[in-house]
């Protein structure tokens, strides 16, 4: 893969910690929230599958969308799958009860197709969450074709703890288990244009034992493996994580893989030593032994792209304080070559929702900032409802006014091979829109620069090209509506984002254009696209630069050799003794 801005490549490795650091506003960084269906937490508040209802459905949802995209957020991870059911059309799951009230009923619409087109609309990643075990939390569970058939296949693993509460998993010792869930995936990658897909912290029920009572003893005992019960657990729940990442890369390396973990891990210096680290420093690690998760070996097997792991305490806990938490995992994710984007709890502002309790975010946000040692930065937030005003509200403001100032691009997976790309090729701006050629499956950046700060001065970011202070959204089609505020005064720029996330170089467009002329045809002519000429005589022609400077000149014709004139806007001027034409042209 040819790099792009190798230069400011360089001092990324040579200066870590000082990467993004010059610029006054963050360039790249992830600003998720994560939009829970489950329980209807966060959508939809109301279930059905009327019309009317699948209409409320989805102005819920455009709302929500659009508070995000107000206050400069770039992701929306978006439950798909809570428990082997589905928001999409689905070959394997039925529809999920969160939806129409009744699990296995159509709704009639495909929330997902909906949802990924209305993120992207506004220029907002679209991140498939599925929850890849669980698939019921009562003794019952439920009863459609598709759930018989797992039960009917000895496919479920069942655990009931002191309190009498029963939690049900697609059981993670079994191979069918494995290829359902790669299943799931791969119709998720093949069928949606979505951004990635991320698990959350659920893999065997927490607390369930380790002795024969267990319902995956005899597997265990059967596997023939000489790994302890614990160890053979989590060698299943790796197993599962590697399947679905090599699929991912088989279908589409650019669809981001991601795991949210329970946020304390290696906590034993012990289980910290097996992966060449060191120990985290505070909490205490409960999903090793409990549920079984090692997420740390996922980072070292390079089996997902970035961690998000959940730290739900806030900056000033006795023994978990977020500042010390997230400083190791970024540690930790740099050290295997990938990426942490923390994940934060919001529930604590349902019972106080003040500006201090803003502030606290805010310092949690920004430790992640600090401590981030390979520029990729990021946060996800637990949950939309926290954001958007469904329970409370402010938030969102507040991290507009004071940290999301300006929008982010996305932090880039630059470790893998991808196809290189140039600068975006006949940028034209029209009727205040500004189009361009599309190379194919790829977003772009739009910026606009106020015609008082030279192109120098804007192209000065440390994490490549112009800084964000100019970046107006990410677009996901080859045209963009210019905002009222901007149609005069500035000057546009437009670059390749590919699927991974790197930026190629710019193009600039300084003026609106009337007219293009392809190069390829090396000549101008007069009487081309209603140029108003009211005869076809010939005519004297002459072109200008913007500055006035006349760089082409012909007379008694009808079309004017263009050979040695770069691309660029011009002033064309064409008179007879009939008609005289000015014209505003770009030349490509």
């Amino acid at each position: 893969m040819i790099k792009k801005y190798l230069p400011i490549l360089l001092a990324i490795l040579l200066f870590p910690t000082l990467s993004w650091s010059a610029d006054r506003f963050i360039k790249r960084e992830v600003r998720g929230v994560w939009l829970a269906t489950v329980y209807n937490i966060d959508w939809p508040s109301t279930t059905g599958y009327s019309y009317s209802i699948r209409n409320t459905q989805k102005k819920e949802m455009t709302q929500y969308l659009d508070v995000l995209q107000n206050n400069n957020f770039n992701a929306v991870y978006f439950q798909v799958r809570s428990m082997c059911d589905a928001m999409y059309k689905s070959s394997y799951e039925p529809w999920s009860s969160y939806l129409t009230g009744q699990r296995g009923r159509n709704p009639g619409w495909d929330p997902l197709e909906f949802i990924v087109e209305e993120c992207h609309k506004r220029g907002l990643e679209c991140h498939a969450w599925v929850n890849p075990y669980r698939w019921a939390t009562t003794a019952e569970g439920w009863n459609t074709t598709q759930d018989r058939e797992l039960k009917n296949a000895n496919m479920l693993l069942s655990f009931t703890n002191s309190s009498g509460t029963t939690t049900i998993i697609l059981n993670p010792a079994l191979k069918a288990t494995n290829e359902r869930i790669v299943n799931v995936c791969r119709e998720l990658v093949e069928n949606y244009d979505i951004d990635g897909i991320i698990f959350d912290d659920y893999f065997y029920p927490s607390g369930i034992p380790t002795t024969s009572e267990a319902g995956d003893y005899k597997n265990w005992r059967s596997s023939g493996t000489t790994k302890s019960f614990g160890d053979w657990r989590r060698a299943n729940v790796n197993k599962m994580v590697a399947d679905v990442y090599n699929m991912i890369q088989e279908v589409d390396p650019s669809c981001k893989f991601g795991i949210s973990p329970a946020g304390a891990a290696c906590t034993d210096a012990n289980v910290a030593a097996k992966h060449g680290i060191s120990r985290m420093p505070v909490a205490s690690d409960w999903q090793y032994n409990g549920i079984f998760s090692d997420p740390v070996a996922w980072l070292e097997e390079g089996t997902i792209d970035y961690i998000s792991p959940q730290i739900y305490w806030k900056t000033n806990h006795s023994t978990n304080p977020f500042g010390p938490m997230t400083k190791w995992w970024s540690t930790i994710a740099r050290h295997f070559g990938r990426h942490h984007y923390a994940s934060h709890s919001l529930t604590f502002l349902q019972s106080s929702n003040t500006t201090t309790d803003w502030v606290e975010v805010g310092q949690q946000m920004q430790y992640s900032r600090q401590y981030t040692v390979n520029a990729a930065p990021g946060q996800i937030y637990y949950s939309a409802c926290d954001i958007d005003g469904k329970k409370v509200s402010g938030l969102g403001e507040w991290l507009k006014k004071n940290k999301y100032q300006h929008p982010a691009l996305t932090p880039a997976i630059d470790w893998k091979e991808a196809p290189s790309y140039g600068p975006v090729e006949n940028l034209r701006w029209e009727n205040n829109t500004l189009t361009w050629n599309s190379p194919g499956r790829v977003h772009y950046a739009v910026y606009a620069i106020p015609d008082a700060i030279t192109d120098v001065s804007a192209e000065r970011s440390t994490s490549g090209g112009i800084l964000t202070n100019y970046l107006l959204q990410v677009c996901y089609t080859n045209s963009f509506s210019i905002p009222e505020l901007y149609k005069s005064g500035y000057r546009f720029a437009v670059s390749v984002v590919d699927r991974y996330g790197n930026e190629f170089q710019h193009t600039y467009i300084r003026e609106e254009s009337t007219g293009i002329i392809d190069m390829a045809s090396q000549t101008l002519d007069v009487k081309f696209e209603n140029w108003e000429l009211v005869t076809t005589n010939e005519a004297d022609i002459e072109v200008f630069s913007t500055t006035g400077q006349q760089m082409v000149s012909g007379e008694n014709c009808t079309t004017l050799p263009l050979i040695g004139l770069p691309s660029g806007i011009y002033i064309v001027k064409a008179h007879n003794k009939n008609a005289q034409t000015t014209k505003k042209i770009y030349i490509r």
